[in-house]
């Protein structure tokens, strides 16, 4: 299925599925794995008339709503993990967006569409950007990019499209930086692409992506530095990962739980320590309060009923820093006269 007319993009940079390993090729209908991003969907919760957190699927299929049962009854509270990272991205993009003047948010692995379209990210950003606007800021909106390279994935995430309101689906994978980059940047073509890094100020969300690269946490950590080095300067990035928490008896669940996700789950899901976590993101400055539980970052109020497995993701925001102009000139160029 090709892109929408108002979100085509150029997409000769990709590399085709061949030759990747099983984890990196998406998994679609494929029957014998379980879809992530249906997984997650079958996690998701609402709010009823009463105020009580019930079932809100829409796409999950028979096997992901089994798995998610699965790991439920052997990790209690195993959905409010990913719900948790998801809402940290929510917070972020709304701040961000209010607070720190992004023009352009990419969300890369970014999964199913929510059951009402008000709750998707897109639809935050719209409504920050009205909450926050004063009569003398211009009507600018943020434009949100949508990624992600599951082509039945991507046929929902397209009922979003919309240009005019800003909102964009782009066929890439967030695990092939330089070939994502590319096609955001439209490197082969006159034309622009989506993103213009000499004029948008981008955030970058890769909410929980890295955990469920099958490689070592070596080879994820390049793949995060492989994006933040085609990120413009100043550049944002919000990152979830599962998290090995210090204190023992904690990171023995979490274990558990990780256990839990490639026996029962996608077949992939990696715990990552503090300093595995700080070696993803090395060179970026760190945003307080630095790494630490998504539901704990800058919640709307203080947390209740937090299940201990709301400790096994760690959430981050850190900025690309930019150009040093107050530096001297090198030695080597002539004084100026």
């Amino acid at each position: 299925m090709r892109p929408t007319e108002s979100t085509q993009i150029t997409l000769s940079h990709q590399t085709t599925t061949a030759g990747k390993p099983w984890w990196q090729r998406p998994a679609g209908t494929n029957p014998d794995r379980i879809n992530l991003a249906f997984l997650l969907d079958a996690f998701r919760q609402g709010r009823n008339s009463d105020n009580r957190d019930v079932p809100c699927v829409k796409f999950a299929h028979h096997n992901e709503r089994d798995a998610a049962l699965r790991l439920e009854a052997q990790v209690p509270g195993a959905g409010f993990v990913f719900r948790s990272e998801r809402s940290f991205l929510d917070r972020t993009a709304a701040y961000l967006v209010a607070r720190q003047g992004v023009s352009t948010i990419v969300v890369a692995g970014a999964g199913l569409p929510n059951i009402a379209e008000e709750h998707d990210l897109h639809s935050i950003v719209r409504r920050t950007e009205a909450t926050n606007r004063n009569p003398e800021q211009t009507t600018a909106r943020a434009s949100v990019i949508y990624v992600e390279h599951d082509p039945v994935v991507l046929a929902h995430l397209r009922t979003l499209a919309d240009a005019n309101n800003g909102v964009h689906v782009v066929d890439a994978d967030p695990w092939d930086p330089h070939a994502m980059w590319d096609t955001l940047y439209n490197t082969a073509e006159e034309t622009p692409g989506l993103v213009l890094p000499d004029y948008d100020h981008v955030a970058l969300l890769l909410g929980g992506v890295m955990s469920f690269h099958g490689g070592t946490r070596a080879e994820a950590a390049q793949v995060v530095q492989d994006h933040l080095a085609r990120l413009p300067a100043t550049a944002f990035l919000a990152m979830t990962h599962l998290l090995q928490p210090k204190h023992p008896d904690l990171a023995l669940q979490a274990l558990e739980f990780e256990a839990a996700l490639q026996s029962r789950g996608p077949g992939t899901g990696s715990l990552a320590t503090e300093a595995q976590i700080e070696a993803m993101i090395r060179g970026t400055t760190l945003l307080p309060p630095g790494i630490g539980p998504a539901f704990a970052w800058f919640p709307d109020g203080p947390p209740t009923n937090t299940p201990v497995c709301g400790n096994f993701t760690a959430a981050v925001l850190t900025q690309k820093p930019g150009p040093d102009h107050g530096l001297p000139e090198p030695p080597w160029r002539p004084a100026r006269p």
